[in-house]
C-alpha cells in the first residue's frame, strides 16, 4: 500500500462522508411517502449509530438530520472536528477552524464562534459533550485573557474568574469535563506544575477545579504524592464515569491514566498497554479507547493497535485492533513519527483519525482502509470532535 502522502484525495463517497456513516445503504422507495414531521419522529427514537446508517438512506434524510429545528429531538453523533490553523500574525487572523462532517450540506453550528466577541482572538483547549473549552483575548492592545466555555450549537457562552492560586502560565494542562445526562453543570480541571520543575519533567503540584454550578475554582493539593506526572500540554483528556483520565507517567516508571473525580479529591490510576511512542486516549462507543504503536516480539515488525476498556472495573484492556503499520502508511514507522499526530477515534464507529505532515488522514478499522480528507492541508492541534448539543445550560448566556 502506498504512503497516504502520495495518494490523491478520495471521491464523494470517501472518508470525509464515512464520518457521518457506519455502513452504506439503498435507496427506500416507501420513505417516500412518509411526511418529514413523521421520519424526524421515527429518526428520535433509533440509537445513534441506526441514525448514522439512516443519514445515507437520501440526501433529504441527511438534510432532515441536520436541520436546526430537528436537532433538539435527534440523538446527535459526529458532525466535525475543531482545530487550529497556523498563523505567522498571532491573533491577527482565525486560529479556529473547522471541517464538516456533511460539507454539502454545511454544518448546524456556529463553527467560526462568531458569536464571541473578537472571536478571532479564541484559541482552543479542550472540549467534552457538545461544550467548547477557549483561551480568549478580547482586547488587542491589552494583556487580559479569559478562560471561556461556549456551546456553539445555541451560540452561548460565559467567561470563567481566574483560578486562585496560580497564574495561567502555571496550568500545565487544562481539562473540560461535561456529561449532560448527569447534570447540566460543567467542571474545568487546571492542573498545575510544581515551582521547581522543569519543562521535561512535568510532574504538577495539585489542581483547581472550576464548578459552572458553584462560580467558584477550588484547590487540591496533588493526590498522587508526586509519582505521577502528566505526558505533556497536548495530551488528551476523557471524561467518563464522572472522572478525569489523562495521559501520565509512573515514577517506576510505566504508562499510565491519572484518573481525578470532579472534587478533586478521589483519585487513582492504572496502566495502560504499553507501546513504543505515547499513546492516545479517547472515549468511543461508550468505552474507553487506546490505541498505540507496538513492536512485535522477536521480530522489526511495527503494529498499530487499539485496545478498549470493556469492564471499567476490572481495568484490563481487550484488544480490538491490530494491523502492520506498513499497509497503513506504506513508509517506515521512524521516518513518519515527526510528522504524525493522533486526532481522535469516531465516537461511533470503529474510524480513527490522525495527521502525518499535513491534511488530516482516517483509518477505517473494519475495512482496514486509509484516506484522506479534503480541506485539511494546514492544520494543527488540539482536534477537539464535535458533537453538537442543542440544551439550554443555566450557566451559559448570550
Amino acid at each position: 500500500m502506498p504512503n497516504p502522502a502520495d495518494r490523491s484525495p478520495p471521491s464523494e463517497e470517501g472518508c470525509t462522508s464515512t464520518l457521518v456513516r457506519c455502513s452504506s445503504s439503498g435507496a427506500v422507495t416507501a420513505a417516500e411517502r412518509l411526511t418529514d414531521d413523521f421520519i424526524v419522529e421515527i429518526l428520535s427514537r433509533v440509537p445513534t449509530k441506526s441514525l448514522c446508517r439512516f443519514k445515507c438512506v437520501s440526501k433529504h434524510w441527511l438534510s432532515l438530520t441536520t436541520d436546526r429545528k430537528h436537532c433538539k429531538k435527534l440523538p446527535q453523533t459526529l458532525v466535525g472536528v475543531f482545530y487550529s490553523r497556523p498563523s505567522g500574525d498571532g491573533f491577527k487572523e482565525s486560529f479556529v477552524q473547522f471541517t464538516s462532517a456533511t460539507p454539502r450540506f454545511g454544518s448546524p453550528i456556529c463553527t467560526s464562534l462568531a458569536f464571541l466577541p473578537n472571536h478571532r482572538r479564541a484559541i482552543l483547549l479542550d472540549g467534552c459533550n457538545g461544550l467548547l473549552l477557549v483561551l480568549w483575548c478580547p482586547n488587542a492592545q491589552g494583556p487580559e485573557c479569559y478562560y471561556v466555555v461556549c456551546n456553539p450549537a445555541t451560540e452561548k457562552w460565559v467567561a470563567l474568574p481566574d483560578p486562585k492560586q496560580v497564574n495561567k502560565e502555571d496550568v500545565l494542562h487544562l481539562g473540560l469535563s461535561f456529561d449532560p445526562d448527569v447534570s447540566s453543570h460543567f467542571h474545568v480541571f487546571a492542573f498545575l506544575k510544581e515551582k521547581d520543575g522543569c519543562e521535561w519533567d512535568p510532574y504538577w503540584s495539585g489542581v483547581e477545579v472550576y464548578s459552572s454550578e458553584t462560580g467558584t475554582w477550588v484547590y487540591k493539593d496533588n493526590c498522587w504524592n508526586g509519582d505521577i506526572m502528566l505526558a505533556n500540554h497536548q495530551s488528551a483528556s476523557v471524561f467518563l464515569n464522572g472522572y478525569m483520565h489523562l495521559h501520565a507517567f509512573h515514577r517506576e516508571p510505566y504508562r499510565c491514566l491519572a484518573v481525578v473525580d470532579t472534587k478533586g479529591e478521589t483519585a487513582t490510576h492504572f496502566r495502560v498497554p504499553g507501546g513504543i511512542y505515547q499513546g492516545f486516549i479517547q472515549k468511543s462507543q461508550g468505552c474507553l479507547h487506546y490505541a498505540n504503536f507496538q513492536r512485535t516480539e522477536g521480530t522489526a515488525v511495527i503494529r498499530f493497535v487499539v485496545y478498549v476498556l470493556k469492564d471499567y472495573g476490572s481495568k484490563e484492556w481487550t484488544l480490538k485492533h491490530s494491523s502492520a503499520t506498513s499497509y497503513i502508511f506504506g513508509k517506515n514507522l521512524a521516518y513518519l513519527h515527526p510528522h504524525f499526530e493522533w486526532i481522535m477515534i469516531h465516537p461511533d464507529c470503529n474510524l480513527i483519525f490522525f495527521t502525518v505532515g499535513h491534511g488530516i488522514w482516517c483509518y477505517n478499522m473494519d475495512r482496514r482502509q486509509v484516506e484522506l480528507i479534503p480541506g485539511t492541508e494546514y492544520c494543527m492541534g488540539p482536534y477537539l470532535p464535535y458533537v453538537p448539543l442543542y440544551s439550554e445550560l443555566p450557566s451559559l448566556h448570550e
